[in-house]
């Protein structure tokens, strides 16, 4: 502002040094100086479906039994201390083989109805395809769940019924 009151006009070199600078702001925000991410050509390989889980859900744990023709097995050793941990009562799981899978059962002992399964190992991509689960479907949820003796390895994916059709 000048004596009289009114406001000067900007200089030329002004707006030079004003453009220039958020020029180099921007272009500092821009991401230009990351390294290029290359896309591999390569396809990932496709899981075979072995089990369906989805259809699993909802029932008994002796519709379940009998879905999987098979009979429960014993808890694999080391994973008994693992899942009592929080998961559910050790009297109110049972474990299933089926289609290479490891599954165990969370069921109410009461009305015998199954909670939610939990799909054990160390893969997700191939625990996701082999059990024909999809991370968009609305009638069930998949959550990982860790190992609580290293919370950076995965224990498995517990798998949620919605209700929802």
């Amino acid at each position: 502002m000048t004596a009289t009151g009114r406001q000067r006009a900007p200089r030329p070199h002004r707006i030079a040094v004003l453009l220039a600078t958020t020029g180099w702001w921007l272009a500092g925000c821009s991401g230009a100086h990351e390294p290029t991410q290359v896309i591999s050509s390569v396809p990932h390989a496709v899981v075979a479906p072995t089990t369906n889980v989805p259809a699993l859900l909802g029932r008994s744990i002796d519709e379940l039994r009998g879905r999987l023709d098979t009979t429960a097995r014993p808890l694999p050793a080391g994973y008994l201390s693992l899942l009592s941990n929080g998961l559910a009562s050790t009297d109110s799981l049972q474990a299933f083989r089926t289609g290479g899978l490891q599954l165990i059962a969370t069921y109410n002992r009461t009305t015998r109805q199954v909670r939610d399964l939990l799909i054990l190992g160390p893969r997700e991509d191939s625990l996701m395809g082999r059990a024909s689960l999809r991370n968009s479907a609305r009638r069930y949820v998949v959550l990982p769940v860790f190992r609580p003796d290293t919370p950076n390895k995965l224990l498995g994916l517990r798998v949620l019924a919605t209700n929802q059709p």
